[in-house]
């Protein structure tokens, strides 16, 4: 059994929370200022990345959303962002462009369970939309 058929008809929804987490945990990283030790930030990622991750049952989402938490503790704190550093490039920088890259990954990952999801017909929202057919 595929992950996206066992979730049935509330995998839908399940898909549209765990986009509305990706949009926040995008908004989260652009207008906060990494490089620099801020529990604040880093704890709301992180509770957001939980809410993200009961939200879609997923063992490709998981890891990528792994990632982002890896990533987003070494942004958010004292030192962590240093070995990420290049000659020309912050480690912040590099790390809230790699944050992006996984959720964009993440967003890819769900737009492919939906599509997979509409070619298996869903055969309870057929019904639904012509009432009287089986």
């Amino acid at each position: 059994m595929t992950t996206f058929q066992h979730l049935g008809a509330g995998g839908r929804r399940d898909i549209a929370v765990a986009r509305e987490h990706c949009g926040a945990m995008r908004a989260l990283v652009m207008r906060t200022v990494g490089g620099r030790e801020d529990r604040e930030s880093l704890g709301k990622l992180r509770e957001i990345l939980r809410s993200a991750s009961a939200a879609i049952d997923d063992a490709d989402c998981r890891s990528l959303l792994s990632s982002v938490e890896r990533c987003g503790a070494d942004l958010f704190s004292k030192s962590g962002h240093l070995k990420w550093a290049t000659a020309h490039v912050s480690g912040a920088d590099v790390l809230t462009l790699q944050i992006l890259r996984e959720l964009d990954a993440f967003e890819a990952r769900l737009l492919r369970l939906e599509a997979a999801r509409n070619a298996t017909g869903w055969p309870d929202l057929a019904r639904r939309a012509r009432p009287g057919r089986a």
